[in-house]
């Protein structure tokens, strides 16, 4: 079945997942960012104090999503879905009202929780647990969303807080969450049911038991954590969170470091996205042909390979080719990883599954401005750093392929 025909046959669950994953950006780093401005000016605080407070409010809020995101195994989807979304416009409610900085932080936690962590959450989990034989496709549609609200909230954010203002640029998107995403939620899930799935496949006895769970192993998270596979497939997760945070938020230091001007580094974003956009896409019929477990190692080649061109040369069209490849890996990743979460732990406690390992994506998200701010106070520039990081990455990458390889 291509794409087309996918979607028109299973459209409403996958524009939901959509809508989700774009809405997600409400509580991503790249939108967040374009704030900080305002945070430092109207609360007298410097740029390493507000750091430290959305690093640990990034924390804890996947301290917190390790036991909220397990609710989606037992909460049925419609109301965990509209929970969620009453999350979120309370977050950014908060966050415009907040006149001190406790205020504030609880604001920044609440958006980085809704908004990051369980939109997304929800959106992947469906996913993954909905779709057997096309869960690559169905994974790949549901990214769509976060490469177009990359694309789309930076304008219209930096356009509402000039034309109204910061605070009330977050009740403008607290009421465009509950006039778009809350009245569609309800009209896409309304009578939703695992049966109306269309996958377009030879119901096997083989798919069949799939499909009904027959004899899936349970998981809880104590056993998912004793279990190897996590050491092996955590890293990855988090390298990808790690270092893309850390490429957004000092992604002005870099230009100056490389002579590029700043402009030209944020139009080149758009590469960014592209690459995101387009391997999204491609990996679904990858997977679905030749496993997430085959793909997963060869993620975070592409961006090794970004962040080489980024230390080995400070021609201008390098930042084109730079993010482009960053942009592969990003884009790779979410589909690919959760695929790899239905693979190798069924779909029958994926909520629990999948908690775990956005724990460890958000808490990624947290420590990479922090390790770059730590390593440039100890005198590494920008290629050290990076140079560092590629030797981390090719190791994780072989070590993958060499468990794949032997089992």
């Amino acid at each position: 079945m291509n794409y087309y025909r996918f979607f028109i046959s299973n459209w409403k669950i996958l524009l939901f997942a959509i809508l989700f994953t774009f809405f997600s950006g409400f509580g991503q780093t790249f939108l967040i960012s374009l704030y900080i401005p305002n945070f430092l000016s109207d609360f007298s605080i410097s740029q390493t104090a507000y750091s430290t407070i959305y690093s640990s409010a990034t924390l804890l809020s996947g301290l917190v999503i390790i036991f909220a995101g397990k609710l989606i195994d037992q909460i049925p989807l419609k109301a965990f879905a509209i929970t969620v979304i009453l999350g979120i416009v309370i977050a950014n409610f908060t966050t415009g009202f907040s006149i001190n900085i406790p205020m504030l932080f609880i604001g920044i936690f609440m958006l980085r929780f809704f908004g990051q962590g369980l939109l997304s959450h929800t959106a992947m989990t469906a996913m993954g647990r909905y779709f057997s034989k096309a869960r690559g496709k169905a994974l790949s549609i549901a990214y769509l969303g976060f490469p177009v609200a990359e694309a789309f909230f930076p304008i219209a954010i930096v356009s509402t807080i000039s034309i109204f203002g910061w605070r009330e640029s977050f009740w403008v998107s607290a009421f465009f969450i509950v006039i778009i995403l809350f009245p569609s939620t309800l009209i896409l899930l309304r009578n939703f049911k695992k049966e109306d799935i269309r996958e377009d496949i030879e119901e096997s006895s083989k798919t069949k038991s799939v499909l009904l769970n027959i004899g899936e192993k349970t998981w809880s998270q104590r056993d998912i954590i004793k279990n190897s596979n996590f050491y092996f497939f955590a890293p990855t997760v988090f390298f990808v969170g790690f270092i893309l945070t850390a490429l957004f938020f000092f992604q002005t230091f870099i230009a100056n470091f490389k002579g590029w001007n700043l402009e030209w580094m944020a139009i080149n974003i758009t590469a960014y996205a592209a690459a995101s956009f387009a391997f999204s896409i491609l990996a679904g019929p990858i997977i679905d042909k030749l496993s997430a477990k085959k793909v997963f190692p060869f993620i975070l080649l592409p961006m090794a390979l970004g962040i080489g061109v980024l230390i080995s040369f400070s021609h201008p069209l390098a930042t084109t080719i730079f993010w482009f490849l960053v942009g592969i890996s990003a884009g790779l990743n979410p589909t690919v990883s959760n695929a790899l979460y239905a693979e190798v732990y069924g779909i029958v406690n994926l909520g629990s599954v999948r908690s775990l390992y956005t724990f460890v994506m958000v808490a990624s998200t947290a420590m990479g401005p922090v390790f770059y701010s730590l390593l440039l106070d100890k005198g590494l520039n920008f290629n050290q750093i990076h140079l560092l990081l590629i030797i981390a990455l090719l190791i994780n990458s072989f070590v993958l392929l060499h468990r794949l390889i032997n089992n």
